[in-house]
């Protein structure tokens, strides 16, 4: 039925305003306005959330228009939570992982440096031996030019009273007539020493002597170690094969094989070592174990931070947030610091202390300090979201910082049960509403 205009005009005095096409406008102040259909006006139904339809006093509405914006942002942390909770779950797995992979690396690492530093420690003592033996030479060459100047000073005429001994079938001779050639006397000759012993048995001797272990007993030991590793690959309920980090392997495989041919280079006189090449190798894994050292103690140092309940932070460590705004860059690299970039200085808004309420935010402390004032800090709230971003910055007091950052990490399924029953009740509550009116 249409409504006359002086109605009409009737109604917008009222704050009540009908449209053509016999459309309603609802207000809704506080909520989304809407257009109802005028056969839905003053039917004893209240179809604008503000009531405004059912002017004529015949029913009273009550202004559920809160309820509904109550029930739209609900509706909005529904959805996002229940997408966010299946990205923390991946981000869980994600993290679990990566610390059997650290874990793994950890062990391995440990076990390069038991490798490394028995190798360096070989190389060490060879190259003292080295150069003590170098040492030995040049003094019997000195003593011997000393002798040989020594004999000149003492003139042909002490020479020529010598007397000549009757000449004697010569060694040489004697091996020329039994068949053995000279050159093969001086082989056997050079393969002795003083004490009778072949080359290969004064290899034997000097590493029995410097590790108090046979050379095959040093080879075993080097064998045992490989196949501890080979057969440690179980982190945490997650079996992580040593074998599958290849160049890890390939690089620890590599030492062993050097440990060995140094370990075969006892076999050799100590004269024929080039003293050179050893210190360069010493040089070299010395350097490499300090590196293994250092990888050591920042696996070690990283897992003593706390992660949250399932490590879900895990995948923060080493990572940096950025947010800009106004004329400053804002970095936050979780577990370290956080600064405050501008054109010409960087300043340290705080130093990594603590995640706080159930971790719910981070706190960043001991940062510079404040010109009369104290030292900055900085607190970053964390909100669900459905990608981990900075944003939100702001210095609330003096020198001292706020941010927020949303994260999947944050969404978690009891919030999101809490969510979904508000909005039922809140369903429920308007359906015997409903229920009533139309009785």
């Amino acid at each position: 039925m249409m409504i006359s205009v002086t109605a009409q005009t009737a109604l917008m005095s009222q704050e009540h305003q009908l449209v053509q096409e016999e459309k309603f406008y609802c207000k809704n102040i506080g909520h989304s306005p809407s257009l109802l259909y005028s056969s839905r006006v003053n039917d004893g139904i209240c179809d604008c959330c503000d009531g405004s339809d059912e002017y004529d006093g015949k029913v009273k509405c009550p202004n559920t228009c809160n309820d509904a914006i109550a029930i739209e942002s609900l509706k909005r942390n529904v959805e996002v939570y229940q997408e966010g909770v299946t990205l923390r779950k991946q981000e869980i797995e994600q993290a679990k992982r990566a610390i059997a992979r650290d874990r793994a690396e950890l062990s391995m690492l440990k076990r390069e440096r038991e490798v490394v530093g028995k190798l360096v420690s070989q190389l060490d003592e060879l190259v003292q031996k080295l150069e003590q033996e170098h040492e030995e030479e040049e003094n019997k060459m000195s003593e011997a030019r000393n002798e040989k100047v020594k004999n000149k000073k003492s003139g042909p005429e002490e020479n020529a009273d010598r007397q000549i001994e009757p000449m004697k079938t010569s060694d040489v001779e004697k091996k020329r007539q039994s068949g053995e050639s000279p050159s093969d006397q001086n082989e056997k000759d050079e393969d002795k020493n003083s004490e009778g012993l072949s080359r290969e048995e004064l290899g034997q001797l000097v590493v029995s002597r410097w590790t108090g272990k046979k050379t095959g007993e040093q080879v075993k030991e080097i064998d045992q170690t490989k196949n501890d590793q080979e057969n440690d690959g179980q982190v945490d309920g997650y079996k992580e094969s040593v074998a599958d980090n290849t160049s890890r392997q390939s690089w620890l495989n590599k030492i062993q094989e050097t440990a060995q041919s140094f370990l075969n280079m006892f076999s050799t006189t100590i004269a024929n070592l080039d003293a050179t090449q050893i210190r360069k190798e010493y040089n070299d894994y010395t350097s490499k174990l300090s590196d293994i050292n250092s990888r050591i103690s920042s696996l070690t140092e990283k897992f003593k931070h706390d992660f949250g309940k399932e490590n879900e932070f895990y995948l923060f460590y080493d990572r940096c947030f950025e947010s800009e705004q106004d004329k400053y860059v804002y970095k936050v690299r979780p577990f370290k610091d956080a600064t405050q970039k501008g054109d010409n200085s960087e300043t340290l808004l705080g130093k990594w202390d603590e995640f706080g309420n159930s971790h719910r935010y981070m706190l960043f402390t001991d940062g510079d300090e404040c010109w009369n004032g104290p030292d900055r800090s900085l607190k970053v709230k964390l909100r669900c979201g459905l990608k981990t971003e900075l944003t939100g910055m702001d210095e609330p007091s003096r020198c001292e910082y706020a941010a927020l950052m949303y994260t999947p990490v944050l969404c978690l399924d009891e919030k999101l049960e809490e969510f979904k029953q508000k909005l039922e009740s809140i369903d429920q509550v308007q359906e015997q509403q409903w229920n009533h009116d139309e009785l």
